[in-house]
């Protein structure tokens, strides 16, 4: 199928003002597959036919809404970046700041969807660390679904099979045949709405900074502004850890030193 820019504009102006949701953030590429994802699931063979079901069908519009800002997330989605982060990343953190006489370490899960991001990141810190450290992880997203999830913290046993079975004892509570989130990592998670593309910085002096899997939907322009922003909020020698899929734009590769090609781990480079 072939979804020309005019039809594309159509069908995202209508489905955003009836569903009340803002798709500027997504490439038109992007927007034309899960169109096209849509229509075939449908069983509609026209841009046309399919403009006509959107305007008769909410669950429709629903459905292309879902498919557009879906989030797949599990925990440890991806096991090395957080084997890394753990073994590497924050042992190097952890020797400079005694060298600096501070325990306080700040995390940025920038697009943490669902939870399971940051709710890893935790793990990875409370198997780490003793009660010594002050780590604050702060967790960002602009849908308030996946922020008020999050917040709750009651995951399906699908989510958590990249977990040991002994982690999942020491962090998770089983009820009614579902995981949920024990305080002790709750309580390191701080979760907040924020949009990426058009609000500043949530805030500097971040040791690490996690954006894995969401940068993939941006435009040029506004992976410029991100990525200017993660520079700006990074502390000197704070880390950027992104998904194996994504690049560093261009103009922005001086900015960062390359620490681990595979999993995508950057270093800031200071003075640029």
């Amino acid at each position: 199928m072939d979804i020309s820019d005019l039809a594309l504009r159509a069908i995202v102006d209508y489905v955003s003002r009836r569903g009340g949701a803002d798709l500027s953030g997504y490439r038109e590429s992007y927007l034309k597959r899960r169109i096209e994802y849509r229509m075939k699931s449908a069983g509609v063979d026209s841009v046309e036919n399919y403009l006509k079901l959107l305007r008769t069908s909410d669950e429709e519009i629903k459905n292309l809404l879902d498919a557009i800002t879906i989030n797949v997330t599990e925990f440890m989605r991806d096991k090395t970046p957080f084997e890394s982060f753990r073994k590497n990343v924050l042992k190097e953190i952890v020797e400079r700041k005694k060298r600096s006489g501070s325990n306080i370490i700040r995390i940025w899960s920038a697009g943490c969807s669902y939870g399971e991001e940051p709710y890893s990141i935790a793990i990875c810190v409370m198997e780490e660390l003793n009660e010594d450290w002050r780590v604050t992880i702060y967790a960002t997203d602009v849908d308030e679904n996946c922020l008020n999830f999050a917040k709750n913290g009651v995951y399906e046993e699908k989510s958590i099979l990249n977990l040991d079975p002994k982690i999942v004892e020491k962090y998770f509570e089983k009820i009614n045949g579902k995981f949920k989130v024990k305080p002790i990592l709750q309580k390191c998670v701080k979760f907040r709405k924020h949009d990426l593309i058009k609000d500043p910085p949530i805030s500097r002096h971040f040791d690490v900074i996690f954006c894995r899997n969401v940068i993939i939907y941006f435009n040029d322009k506004q992976k410029d502004k991100v990525f200017a922003d993660f520079y700006d909020s990074l502390s000197i020698e704070g880390y950027l850890i992104i998904g194996k899929s994504e690049t560093i734009p261009e103009k922005f590769k001086s900015h960062f030193d390359c620490i681990n090609l595979r999993d995508k781990i950057y270093k800031k480079v200071s003075g640029r």
